[in-house]
């Protein structure tokens, strides 16, 4: 992949097109015509979109100019400036949205930190904490609009080994220190793993919500997928009985094969093994990013969470915030 810094020229980029090979040509002809009509497109709707002043929440705005390539506005009533990102959650960032695109691209890929930061000049905590900025927007997201389980889902739960990965022990600790890539000290399911309550629908909305260590509760089943059924659900489980504390809510049935919600929990297991494991504290803002990016076009997903990032919904948080809000604590 090519990672395109901000300094390079339209000569530079004739150049990079000459190398490849003629049978490319009209390909890369029509990938450009496409990137540029979307971008005209974005432009447009920007152009004719009124911006809301954040200070007094007038419309009477107007363009202003650019800084550091985001579009600045003026607002005509109270007279402040702010620029088109200043209540989302990149508000104040000093990077721009080919660098974001990248790392957003990297994190769904599951790409080390460490690698991201190489190839785009950066301090391994400044692209550490913007990581944690997209988990945690996608993660309130989620929460903010909870997915609705209509029609036929399947429903079930898998284990991940819990981690306590970027964390000194303390003496009292309840277990020793594992290499990465360490299996449990115990057979089975025990307290060392931690349960994360997924389900998908036919219509392809999952959810993924880690719960507790060991096996779920009766309230744990209802926390998680209480306020999502309808009386039109058909919850298709493997036989466990705590699903069927949501009788009266849905309908529970039992199916020898739950395959959709199986190809899932396989999917959850390769991320998190490609990351070699993540903080069990971080592992609900994981699960959001697996809920989102499963069985979904990456451009696609990609555009769709930097739009999210972009949004002007007050939706800014500090770094010191973002990664001390929401985390699981088991």
């Amino acid at each position: 992949m090519w990672v395109i810094e901000m300094s390079i020229t339209l000569k530079d980029i004739i150049a990079l097109v000459r190398e490849l090979p003629e049978a490319s040509f009209e390909e890369t002809y029509e990938k450009l015509t496409e990137i540029k009509k979307k971008s005209d497109a974005e432009t447009h709707e920007k152009e004719t979109e009124k911006q809301k002043c954040p200070n007094c929440k007038s419309t009477s705005t107007k363009r202003n100019g650019k800084n550091r390539g985001k579009q600045m506005y003026l607002c005509m009533n109270c007279r402040k400036a702010f620029s088109e990102t200043s209540t989302s959650a990149v508000a104040h960032s000093h990077s721009s949205a080919t660098v974001w695109k990248q790392v957003i691209s990297d994190t769904v890929d599951g790409v080390p930190i460490d690698e991201t930061a190489g190839k785009l000049g950066l301090h391994h905590e400044t692209v550490f904490n913007m990581r944690h900025k997209i988990l945690y927007r996608i993660e309130q997201s989620l929460i903010a609009n909870p997915a609705e389980l209509t029609g036929v889902c399947e429903a079930d739960e898998t284990y991940v080994l819990e981690s306590e990965k970027g964390r000194r022990f303390p003496e009292n600790h309840h277990r020793k220190p594992r290499r990465h890539g360490a299996k449990a000290s115990k057979p089975g399911i025990s307290s060392e793993y931690v349960c994360v309550c997924t389900s998908v629908t036919g219509a392809d909305e999952k959810v993924a919500v880690a719960v507790n260590r060991a096996s779920p509760s009766n309230q744990e089943i209802l926390d998680v997928f209480g306020e999502r059924v309808n009386e039109k659900t058909i919850i298709l489980c493997d036989g466990k009985q705590s699903y069927n504390v949501l009788d009266g809510k849905c309908t529970v049935a039992v199916a020898k094969r739950i395959n959709k919600v199986n190809g899932f929990h396989s999917f959850i297991k390769e991320k998190l093994d490609d990351m070699r494991g993540v903080a069990t504290i971080y592992l609900n803002r994981y699960n959001a990013l697996f809920s989102t990016i499963y069985a979904a076009d990456k451009s696609a997903v990609v555009d769709d969470i930097y739009k999210l990032m972009v949004s002007p919904d007050d939706s800014f948080n500090t770094v010191a915030h973002t990664q001390s809000s929401n985390l699981l604590v088991l």
